[in-house]
């Protein structure tokens, strides 16, 4: 996942769904369908305009084309409410029935996190239960098969 500092004010950690402020280190944890739409516009904040349809795509996938222009609002609605709580209020602009704009004064870096490391254990449980299969097998041969011949 990735990490992305807001004008050096903001962190937003994609996989904690959490916007943090550097300065007061207050921190907001985000809906998943908010840290989506927040994801999808820092991803495209390059473009000129980002469109209505491709926020919606990005957050609800095929079903974004039946979503209504009302839900798609609440949640930019709700996305800037989390957003103004720790005080970054002018990420993006919405232009009426054209998209979002970002802010073209806000800076954006972006580096990837780490994957944590996990130890990958063989699954004992797994290999007593193939002997134990086994051994019954094998018990099951000996003495089962002489008598039925």
């Amino acid at each position: 996942m990735r990490q992305h500092k807001i004008n050096n004010e903001f962190i937003y950690n994609e996989s904690l769904r959490e916007i943090t402020s550097l300065r007061s280190n207050a921190a907001v944890k985000m809906t998943f369908m908010r840290a989506r739409c927040l994801s999808y516009l820092i991803e495209n904040a390059h473009q000129e305009l980002i469109t209505r349809e491709g926020v919606a795509y990005a957050v609800w996938g095929e079903r974004g084309k039946f979503i209504s222009d009302a839900n798609l609002t609440q949640l930019i609605y709700l996305l800037r409410r989390d957003l103004k709580k720790i005080g970054l209020q002018e990420l993006f602009m919405t232009l009426p029935r054209q998209g979002i704009k970002i802010n073209e004064n806000i800076v954006i870096d972006t580096s990837d996190l780490p994957q944590p490391y996990t130890c990958k254990k063989p699954h004992r449980h797994k290999n007593i239960i193939a002997v134990i299969i086994s051994i019954l097998l094998a018990i099951l041969a000996v003495f089962y098969l002489p008598i039925r011949l």
